[in-house]
């Protein structure tokens, strides 16, 4: 994936939308969700951002973002442009950081994510959202990880507490099935290897498609249609197993958009697929 090209358009929204929603968007920057004291904390990484929407515009719903860049790269504060997008659709967003590789394996980078949602259905009532509405959302390697949280429920239980999980929304997902993928042998791969190792059982175990089953969590992939072929394959199978459970699935595919530009469509507020993405969670 061309990382240049997704900095340098990430820097420009993240410049736009200082000026562009400054007033509709209450923003709390840097909160740690992880305490200080705990072994592991990490004064960057454990820290997440809450976009809440202008006073009596909130619906409750609340949004919880996890930022791709191959497990290894990536910030809460290249999405800023995301959570005030969200908010001014009434939509309480939280955009957050989390360890990364090679610091981190699978693993660790998921456990931090829960960790990140446990302070949200503990706190984001103080914001204006509801606990019980919590939607998890990712894009690219973010997608694996909202996907991973919802299938296993290893990383609930690790932190304490039941999958407070409403519903799923995968953008462009990325690793759903890290088995077949680093199987296969794509060139390339070497960092994913650090990631999920070079044992394939891990790879299996780190893979969201092998933990599918009966759920009743809501599933919404959106994906490019000029994604890259991994994308279009595993989305495709995530969701006609989601469906042969009897799962709630939704797929939709956006002609002609490439990966990177899969996630700019929350740029703008009134973006339609943005809206199609705020009337799941409303419908839900």
């Amino acid at each position: 994936m061309n990382i240049f090209r997704l900095v340098l358009v990430l820097m420009f929204s993240m410049f736009a939308n200082t000026f562009l929603f400054a007033k509709a968007v209450h923003v709390h920057k840097n909160i740690d969700y992880v305490k200080s004291s705990v072994a592991d904390y990490d004064p960057v990484r454990h820290k997440l951002d809450v976009y809440e929407p202008k006073k009596g515009k909130s619906t409750g719903k609340v949004l919880v973002f996890i930022h791709g860049g191959s497990w290894d790269t990536g910030k809460k504060e290249s999405y800023r442009f995301l959570g005030k997008a969200f908010a001014k659709n009434g939509i309480v967003t939280v955009v957050i950081n989390y360890r990364l590789s090679p610091s981190a394996k699978y693993e660790a980078i998921t456990y931090d994510c829960a960790r990140a949602i446990a302070w949200v259905k503990d706190s984001i009532s103080n914001y204006g959202g509801n606990a019980k509405e919590i939607f998890v959302a990712g894009h690219s390697a973010g997608g694996h990880l909202a996907a991973l949280l919802c299938t296993d429920a290893t990383f609930f239980k690790k932190v304490g507490i039941e999958n407070p999980i409403k519903g799923c929304i995968l953008n462009d997902p990325f690793g759903l099935d890290m088995y077949t993928y680093l199987d296969h042998g794509y060139k390339g791969d070497a960092s994913f290897r650090v990631t999920f190792t070079n044992a394939p059982n891990v790879w299996k175990k780190g893979s969201p498609m092998y933990y599918v089953s009966k759920t009743s969590i809501p599933y919404y992939i959106i994906r490019g249609g000029n994604t890259y072929p991994a994308i279009i394959s595993d989305s495709k199978k995530f969701h006609e197993l989601n469906i042969a459970l009897g799962n709630q699935s939704e797929l939709h595919i956006v002609k002609k958009k490439t990966h990177i530009p899969m996630v700019l469509l929350y740029f703008r507020k009134n973006n339609k697929e943005l809206k199609k993405t705020v009337d799941f969670m409303n419908s839900h």
